[in-house]
């Protein structure tokens, strides 16, 4: 097999096509691996900001924290983890506190999160941060936990063992509920036990 060598591709020059109050929909041109100049479209957040998508689980129970909002950009209501933007100045980790807090109530500890990822790097040029939070449920400010979501915002909260995730997501699809890509993919060998099966012998 021959394998040529080619030339490094790069962003030339960015141009903004549209700017609107959340995105800037941009023209990137660039060189290919060829060597030749090419065009792309593209979205930016406004100030490139990156956000957050946290995994809570509650202890003792191991239920995880899931949410619903609807989403206009697909007029669907989406069955989702909380997240949100990172604020300037703001870490990964304590935006995770923050916006979980905010969207459900619950009080959370980051146990870890993941380096920085892209979701949708063909189209979308925000990256998210993976961060998973415990949640101690015995805390007296988690019994009854008071959401505190921007006024845009009208967020259902639920808590769900792993073994019932799969046929609420199944129940869910079936009444035209969206399931966001993230969620079904942590999840996926609830969906695919073979899978699993396959991958502890």
């Amino acid at each position: 097999m021959t394998i040529h060598k080619r030339n490094k591709s790069y962003v030339i020059s960015e141009t903004t096509m549209h700017s609107s109050k959340w995105m800037d929909s941009i023209e990137i041109s660039y060189q290919d691996a060829s060597g030749s100049t090419r065009l792309w479209e593209c979205v930016h957040r406004k100030n490139r900001s990156d956000a957050v998508i946290i995994i809570p689980y509650l202890v003792p129970s191991g239920k995880y924290i899931l949410i619903k909002q609807f989403r206009p950009p697909v007029n669907a209501y989406i069955l989702e983890f909380p997240a949100g933007l990172i604020d300037a100045g703001e870490t990964p980790e304590q935006a995770a506190v923050r916006e979980l807090k905010e969207e459900t109530g619950y009080l959370g500890k980051v146990c870890h999160t993941t380096p920085r990822l892209f979701t949708s790097p063909g189209m979308l040029s925000e990256a998210c941060y993976f961060s998973f939070l415990e949640v101690d449920e015995l805390l007296e400010s988690n019994q009854n936990p008071l959401s505190n979501p921007d006024p845009e915002e009208f967020i259902e909260v639920f808590s769900l063992a792993t073994e019932d995730i799969a046929d609420f997501i199944e129940n869910e699809k079936s009444s035209g509920t969206a399931i966001d890509i993230k969620l079904y993919t942590y999840f996926y060998e609830n969906f695919f036990p073979s899978i699993r099966d396959l991958r502890t012998k």
